[in-house]
């Protein structure tokens, strides 16, 4: 209402077929939006999936060396439990008292 819009161009059967063929152009802008909408999917897929993979190669990864850590300290609590002990024994040879004035 603020600005007049100018007067079209086109004749009337002009534009009943710029309105057909914009149907027609809506169709397959449509299935060209979901061909590319489903790669876009499928990309995302692909990228979810190898995060995903590399997770669960790290998690693999951090679980071997927590057991192997686990291990070595089933390892040291065994041998401190398998500690020597030693005995010694002093046996007296000879007795010497001297007396000094």
């Amino acid at each position: 209402m603020w600005r007049p819009r100018p007067h079209t161009l086109l004749t009337k059967e002009q534009q009943q077929l710029a309105l057909k063929s914009f149907c027609e152009y809506g169709r397959q802008f449509d299935v060209e939006d979901a061909m590319l909408q489903s790669n876009v999917s499928a990309e995302l897929i692909a990228l979810r999936k190898r995060l995903v993979d590399e997770w669960n190669v790290w998690r693999t990864q951090c679980r071997e060396e927590v057991d192997r850590k686990e291990s070595y300290k089933r390892l040291d609590l065994e041998a401190e439990s398998q500690e020597a002990i030693e005995v010694w024994f002093e046996e007296l040879m000879e007795e010497v008292e001297e007396l000094v004035e």
